[in-house]
């Protein structure tokens, strides 16, 4: 079982993960430099969103173990097999972005491909060590980023400047309250929350620790925005394609010091990882689950394949990110409403 702790580490980690990637930049051009408030307005959308779901759930039962009990395996397969295609795009733009970057800043004159193949295969050793030494792991590391986060946001304060954030409503209220839903969709992770039931003790620990989750990743995406928008000015700052490793470069403590984004890339791997480890094992409870299957582990490898061919068929980032912003209403529209259809579900008065 998880303890509370354990699933706000979870949850925190695999959110804000995707901070760390292109991810600001499709705030920016939503919004322009009023993605720091987009970032805020989303957090408490999201926030209450999941506080209204979790507040009609009346058993801890996930959403797959929902559907067998109202409808069977009739509704349990396209239900799980649902979930699934949810997981996988929200996994797969990670798995081709992120070996994109580390051949950009790091390892240039290696070949994406074989990034690619050590990193799943790291990925898939870590989801097959299973939930709970993944969330210990969680745990354990998320202090250590947070401090890394913190200090570095603290370093880069001599570059702020306001008049960056002007018109402080970016590209418009329509941007903003409108448009902007589709952003959403970097807390489409919160899915995870009604997979996880099964291994917490209460439902009162998954709620607790999913509020949790949201409040701090929210926050911390909110600052890491707002540090983005402080220093380059719109619309440069649509400009970048990876934001936050654009700030890493600015970093300079001393002429012994002035590589802090090999440092900072150190941090943002393992993060990736722990986050690639828990969506690979989540995906497959989800297939062990949907199709009542004793194991999890023999679903690791051909989902790892199957995710990792499918990565690879876009041209390039910048092909990813425009296949996202089609599939990005969709997603951030089901995670929000279909656990609050099956929470509705648990009630009595509802029979299979």
């Amino acid at each position: 079982m998880l303890r509370r702790k354990e699933i706000t580490s979870l949850m925190i980690n695999t959110i804000f993960a995707k901070i760390l990637l292109v991810f600001p930049r499709t705030y920016i051009i939503n919004s322009g430099n009023a993605a720091w408030l987009q970032m805020l307005i989303n957090a408490v959308i999201v926030l209450i969103v999941f506080f209204i779901t979790f507040s009609v759930y009346k058993e801890k039962k996930n959403i797959i173990e929902i559907a067998a009990e109202k409808g069977g395996n009739w509704f349990k397969i396209p239900v799980g097999t649902l979930l699934f295609l949810i997981l996988a795009t929200n996994f797969v733009s990670v798995i081709r972005i992120f070996p994109e970057t580390i051949n950009i800043v790091l390892l240039k004159e290696t070949p994406t491909t074989l990034i690619l193949l050590l990193f799943a295969i790291a990925a898939a050793f870590g989801a097959y060590m299973g939930i709970e030494s993944i969330s210990r792991i969680h745990y354990l590391f998320l202090p250590i980023a947070g401090t890394v986060l913190v200090l570095f946001l603290i370093m880069l304060s001599p570059y702020y400047k306001t008049e960056n954030l002007m018109p402080i409503l970016g590209n418009g209220t329509k941007n903003l309250f409108l448009s902007g839903f589709k952003t959403t969709y970097l807390f489409s992770d919160v899915i995870l929350l009604y997979i996880l039931m099964p291994f917490s003790d209460t439902l009162y620990d998954i709620k607790h620790g999913g509020l949790k989750a949201i409040i701090i990743s929210g926050a911390a995406a909110f600052f890491t925005l707002l540090s983005y928008c402080l220093i380059f000015p719109y619309p440069l700052s649509e400009n970048f394609v990876f934001p936050v490793y654009q700030l890493t470069r600015m970093v300079h403590l001393s002429t012994f010091f002035n590589r802090f984004e090999a440092f900072f890339q150190f941090i943002w791997t393992i993060m990736i990882l722990l986050y690639s480890s828990f969506y690979i094992y989540a995906m497959c409870f989800v297939l062990q689950q949907t199709f009542s299957l004793k194991y999890y582990k023999p679903m690791i490898l051909p989902v790892v394949i199957t995710l990792c061919s499918f990565s690879l068929l876009p041209e390039s980032t910048q092909t990813v990110m425009a296949v996202d912003k089609i599939v990005m209403l969709a997603v951030s529209i089901a995670v929000l409403v279909l656990p609050f259809i099956f929470g509705l579900m648990t009630k009595k008065g509802i029979q299979k």
